[in-house]
C-alpha cells in the first residue's frame, strides 16, 4: 500500500509512518525530465559545450556498435577512433557478406544501447537503478578503449568517460543517479535519431562518405538516402517498442518494500 501507515507504540499512541516511495513512478517521472531536459537543450546556445562529453560518449557508442557487429559475425576490429570534433571511424576486417551488419550497426547499435540502458535500472530495486545503469556504461566503455582504441585522444578519453561514469555512480544519491542514467539513455536515444537526420540531409546533398555512402557503394541497389531512410524507419520502431515495454512495466509492476 501507498497510503500512511500508523503505527501503535506500548502506550497506544499512534505514529503516521509515510509511505516508501514508489520507485517506477519516480523512474517516470525522472525520464520525462530527462527528455525534456534535452530537448530543452537543443534550443540553448553554446549548449553543446556543456554536453561535449556526452557527444564523445554517444561517438564510442556508435563506433563500437560497427565494431561489436563485425566482430559477431567472425570478423575483427583493426581500430576504433573517436575524434576532438565528435566524428569517429572505425576500420574491421570482415566477409564482405556480413558487411550489411557492420554498417548498420553504428546509428541502430547507438538506438538499441540506449535502449538497453534504459531498461538495465529497471530490472534492479529502484534505490540501486541508477547506479547500476551508470556502472554498466562505465563497464561497457572501458572494454571498448581497452580492447579496441588505439591513439591518445581516444585512449585519454574513453578512460575519462569511464572514471566519470563510476565516480557519479559512487558519489550521487539514489535520485540524482537514476536521473543521471535517464539522461544519458535519452542522450543517447536521440542523438541516434538527430544523427541520422543529419545523414538524411548529407545524401540527399550528394555528400555519401558516409556509413550510408559506403553502404550503397557495397549494396547498389539502393540509393545512400534510401539506406539512411531504412535505419531511421528501425531507429524509431526500436525506441517506440523500448519505450511501450518501459511503460507497461513500470505500470504493472510494484514497487519493493
Amino acid at each position: 500500500m501507498n497510503g500512511q501507515v500508523t503505527k501503535y507504540n506500548a502506550g497506544g499512541t499512534g505514529v503516521l509512518i509515510p509511505p516508501k516511495p514508489n520507485g517506477n513512478q519516480l523512474s517516470r517521472k525522472l525520464l520525462i525530465l530527462a527528455t525534456l531536459i534535452t530537448t530543452a537543450l537543443w534550443f540553448i546556445p553554446y549548449s553543446d559545450i556543456v554536453l561535449y562529453p556526452l557527444r564523445l560518449f554517444v561517438t564510442f557508442v556508435h563506433e563500437s556498435g560497427h565494431a561489436i557487429a563485425a566482430t559477431i559475425t567472425g570478423g575483427s576490429v583493426v581500430s576504433l577512433r573517436v575524434d576532438p570534433s565528435g566524428s569517429g571511424v572505425t576500420q574491421t576486417l570482415q566477409s564482405p557478406f556480413f558487411q550489411w551488419l557492420t554498417l548498420s550497426g553504428g546509428y541502430l547499435g547507438t538506438t538499441i544501447f540506449g535502449a538497453v540502458m534504459l531498461h538495465v535500472g529497471r530490472l534492479n530495486r529502484w534505490q540501486n537503478a541508477g547506479r547500476v545503469t551508470l556502472i554498466t556504461g562505465s563497464i561497457c566503455l572501458l572494454f571498448i578503449t581497452l580492447f579496441w582504441a588505439r591513439d591518445i585522444f581516444t585512449i585519454s578519453a574513453g578512460l575519462s568517460l569511464t572514471l566519470c561514469l563510476w565516480g557519479l555512480a559512487r558519489v550521487l544519491p539514489p535520485a540524482a543517479s537514476l536521473f543521471m542514467a535517464s539522461f544519458i539513455a535519452v542522450q543517447c536515444s536521440l542523438n541516434a535519431l538527430s544523427d541520422i537526420r543529419i545523414l538524411l540531409g548529407l545524401t540527399n546533398s550528394g555528400m555519401n562518405e558516409n556509413d550510408a555512402g559506403f553502404m550503397s557503394k557495397a549494396y547498389p541497389f539502393l540509393p545512400p538516402s534510401a539506406w539512411a531512410g531504412l535505419w531511421a524507419v528501425c531507429a524509431v520502431f526500436i525506441l517506440g517498442l523500448s519505450l511501450h515495454k518501459y511503460w507497461r512495466a513500470t505500470a504493472a509492476t510494484p514497487a519493493r518494500k
